[in-house]
């Protein structure tokens, strides 16, 4: 059995895109973030269909243009990485539950939340959102929006003591594989890698994603 997943994220290039749908991440992430660097602009991008699910990551978007964006792009995840409030997501599936695409089908996703986390007071906020959130994001905590390429203390995430899951985040490497495949949380269900697999912004090393994938799923060892 599978235990940890990995989302690849911030791709905006078609041809490296392409690429790494080939390796099979078990999610691919896109920002709609216009001040991102990995920001997506080129919409072939959503002409390639992935054997992974989709996550939109948005910051401090209307709930309009986030549903937008999922019927347009058929995403499978939002992730927000904003200031939401657990009020925002509440309201987020009230919206979704309404959305009717056809007859008998209704607009279905989950809902992610992005935590930064310097200490453990950072945990102290997340009561809230247990209800309203499928899992959490937690990551290097900033001022600004978005990645910080740095990793936090992952010890802090003992104080974590919530049963909603959480992808952990934040400066993650190759180099760290092996650390992350023996990572003991019992809310853990994987790890979101961007900037850390990275020859420049939004252009992924696709063998380096490729060997943290085998290594997390047990297929390279240690030497």
């Amino acid at each position: 059995m599978k235990r940890f997943q990995v989302k690849v994220c911030g791709n905006n290039n078609v041809e490296n895109f392409k690429a790494l749908t080939l390796i099979e991440p078990d999610y691919v992430g896109f920002i709609f973030y216009d001040k991102s660097k990995r920001f997506v602009q080129d919409e072939l991008l959503f002409n390639i269909f992935p054997n992974a699910e989709k996550v939109g990551v948005f910051v401090n978007e209307t709930i309009q243009n986030i549903i937008q964006k999922v019927i347009d792009y058929k995403l499978d995840v939002v992730q927000l990485h904003g200031d939401e409030t657990a009020e925002f997501c509440e309201e987020l599936i009230s919206t979704k539950h309404q959305c009717l695409l056809t007859d008998e089908n209704f607009l279905d996703f989950k809902i992610w939340k992005a935590i930064g986390i310097k200490n453990k007071d950072n945990f102290q906020q997340l009561t809230a959102y247990q209800q309203v959130v499928d899992s959490f994001v937690f990551d290097t905590k900033s001022d600004d929006y978005g990645g910080t390429g740095r990793k936090f203390d992952w010890e802090l995430l003992t104080n974590y003591q919530l049963s909603t899951t959480f992808l952990l985040s934040g400066g993650i490497k190759l180099e760290d594989a092996f650390i992350l495949k023996n990572f003991h949380h019992p809310r853990c269900i994987g790890f979101d890698i961007n900037s850390g697999f990275e020859s420049e912004p939004g252009i992924k090393k696709i063998e380096e994603v490729k060997q943290f994938i085998d290594t997390i799923d047990g297929r390279i060892e240690q030497n």
